[in-house]
């Protein structure tokens, strides 16, 4: 009897127990389930962060000044840069022509746009895929004038022209659109240099 008593008392407080002990186990879960959540959360932001950063172009504050001197590759005349007719600077053009960066560089759409331009204006004799034809190569890593490594230098080439048939692009491609196409045989090379041979143009 005393025994069955001893039960009877006993199991109000075997009941609490087990009832804080459930309350114990229910907030740390909420704690733990709350901290899992934080986790994630700040895992996808920073993969999210990551992929946009990719994907993303760099952002160069850009410049506007006078030009710097540019000059002809193989008169070493200085070139005359003004606007042609009918052509108005473009903030990334003025940016260009005042620092020599291009604002361009691993910009996906301006590298569409460039090779477009590329395609229509010059795949004639340097190739579709800029591999060379009757003009040398231009996404390889040797250059017929080394100051070609540069863009400030390539531009020169371009618009001032160079030896055979390439006549000077000055009057014909408006500042803009040519370091459209530089961005995009940077970008082509770079994409050979990756797969070790002439890369698709996309």
């Amino acid at each position: 009897m005393k025994e069955s008593q001893q039960l009877q008392v006993q199991h109000p407080q075997s009941r609490r127990a087990k009832q804080q002990l459930a309350v114990a186990f229910g907030v740390s879960g909420l704690v733990m389930a709350a901290f899992l959540t934080v986790a994630c959360a700040k895992e996808d932001a920073s993969a999210n962060a990551k992929e946009s950063a990719k994907s993303a172009p760099v952002q160069l504050a850009l410049k506007d000044g006078p030009a710097l001197e540019f000059r002809g590759t193989l008169s070493g005349d200085v070139l005359d840069v003004s606007p042609m007719e009918g052509e108005t600077f473009s903030p990334e053009a003025k940016h260009f022509l005042a620092t020599g960066e291009n604002p361009y560089r691993n910009n996906e759409e301006a590298i569409k746009k460039g090779y477009t331009l590329f395609s229509t204006a010059c795949s004639g004799c340097h190739g579709h895929l800029a591999e060379g034809k009757l003009g040398p190569a231009l996404a390889d890593e040797y250059w017929t004038y080394p100051k070609n490594e540069t863009d400030k230098g390539i531009f020169e080439t371009i618009y001032g022209g160079a030896a055979g048939m390439m006549g000077p692009q000055q009057g014909r491609l408006q500042v803009d659109e040519i370091i459209q196409i530089i961005a995009w045989i940077r970008h082509q090379a770079e994409e050979n240099q990756k797969n070790g041979g002439a890369a698709p143009h996309g």
